[in-house]
């Protein structure tokens, strides 16, 4: 049987908290409300948090050493988020519209659906130093009690939660195939834990 832990409204430190070391890691508290939609960034240049540049990142997320793989389609803002600990769990978000599809083992174990805030633009508490981080020169952001490090380009690169950490160990800027943010045909997907049946975005599946 393939446990999911119920994680839609929380952000990255109910992540680290609730995925012990067992289990698969249930992906879709990621990125759902790290940061406020909208407003300005350092200095007025608003940048879209993940930017507009097509790209594949792999992060290490502490504790547990998770290893995650992040894929991102800048010209139609979906990101893909793969768990690399042999779960088969995959998450596709539409940054732009807000939909949310979780998947194990591509749809065949199981395929679950929501809705949550849109990413784009966002305005730190405040604005911190320059730093590197996996050679790949950022800067730090607090908000939301959180502490991000985002390339000039908008990728972020490292989150501090306060109980733990998640860091990029490797960026490439570089085209990814439109068909690895593709859904599989003919899903039926259950609601994300604390949706309803009218959670499922329509006109998806």
């Amino acid at each position: 049987m393939i446990r999911i832990r119920p994680l839609l409204s929380h952000g990255f430190s109910s992540v680290l908290r609730r995925c012990s070391t067992r289990g698969p890691l249930f992906l879709a508290g990621l990125f759902l409300v790290v940061l406020p939609p909208q407003a300005g960034l350092a200095q007025g240049s608003n940048p879209v948090l993940f930017g507009k540049r097509d790209f594949e990142m792999d992060w290490t997320v502490e504790p547990g050493a998770k290893m995650l793989r992040f894929r991102y389609h800048g010209a139609t803002q979906r990101l893909r988020i793969d768990s690399m600990d042999g779960s088969e769990q995959t998450m596709h978000r539409d940054l732009a519209k807000g939909h949310v599809v979780v998947l194990i083992a591509n749809g065949t174990k199981g395929a679950f659906a929501g809705s949550a805030r849109p990413i784009g633009r966002f305005q730190p508490d405040a604005v911190g130093e320059m730093r590197t981080v996996a050679g790949e020169s950022c800067r730090e952001f607090s908000a939301g009690g959180q502490t991000l490090c985002v390339t000039d380009d908008g990728i972020p690169v490292m989150a501090d939660f306060g109980n733990g950490q998640g860091m990029a160990q490797r960026l490439l800027r570089e085209t990814q195939p439109a068909a690895l943010f593709d859904l599989p045909k003919g899903l039926k997907p259950k609601p994300l834990p604390g949706g309803g049946a009218n959670s499922i975005p329509k006109g998806l599946f």
